[in-house]
């Protein structure tokens, strides 16, 4: 069995300790975290609104399609394909 001296054993447990997030390093994380946390909300709340939208846009563009077809039948016109 090989035997550890001190001072790798030392060695061993200050890298060890280097390689670990310091408690500002932490704290910055959590910021970063809760600032992603914060925007993805905001993101949530504009695709919301952009459905609403888009729903309403949709019946709008249905509705004058309903009206169209009615003239159009009104006036004996036949529709025009695009």
């Amino acid at each position: 069995m090989a035997k550890i001296t001190i001072e790798k054993l030392a060695k061993m447990i200050k890298d060890g300790f280097d390689k670990t997030a310091t408690k500002e390093q932490f704290e910055g994380l959590e910021q970063d975290v809760s600032a992603l946390k914060k925007d993805v909300n905001t993101l949530k709340g504009d695709v919301r609104e952009i459905k609403y939208k888009l729903s309403e846009a949709t019946s709008s563009t249905d509705k004058l399609e309903t009206r169209v077809k009615y003239v159009e039948n009104t006036l004996n016109l036949s529709a025009q394909k695009s």
